[in-house]
């Protein structure tokens, strides 16, 4: 019974819809899992808090991913993480459009340097604790 926690920017109802409808895809396909686990699968939206102008206040790696994804699950292989790894960021980047143009921006053509960058945590859940309890952690920087 894997659980997502998706950290972003704020985004759309409509648009979290489709974002877990193709993160549990991804989960089921990724973990090797069956169609029934569609259903005991959790994904939390939690919006990222926005600061500008102020350092201290907001840890450089939130200013350094648009996204966060934490993802605990029983018994995560390399195999699967790597699978996982390598959809996801491309689904979101698809999904949810790099940053907006400003006006100014626009006017003096500058471009973001570059596109969504995602943040992948990786938690082990304990077999014995049906629970999100963590036993292991690891990130991953797509």
């Amino acid at each position: 019974m894997p659980y997502l926690r998706l950290y972003s920017r704020p985004l759309p109802i409509e648009q979290k819809r489709v974002i877990a409808e193709k993160l549990i895809e991804i989960t089921l396909r990724s973990f090797r899992l069956g169609a029934a686990e569609r259903y005991q699968t959790s994904i939390q939206f939690i919006t990222l808090p926005h600061v500008r102008g102020v350092d201290g206040l907001q840890p450089s790696i939130l200013r350094d991913a648009d996204f966060i994804l934490e993802v605990l699950a029983h018994g995560l292989t390399e195999d699967k993480k790597r699978a996982f790894a390598e959809e996801a960021p491309a689904m979101l980047t698809h999904l949810v459009p790099v940053k907006p143009w400003s006006r100014i921006a626009r006017v003096f053509g500058i471009k973001w340097a570059s596109p969504n960058r995602m943040l992948i945590q990786f938690h082990e859940l304990s077999p014995a604790i049906s629970d999100p309890f963590v036993v292991y952690s690891e990130r991953l920087v797509a």
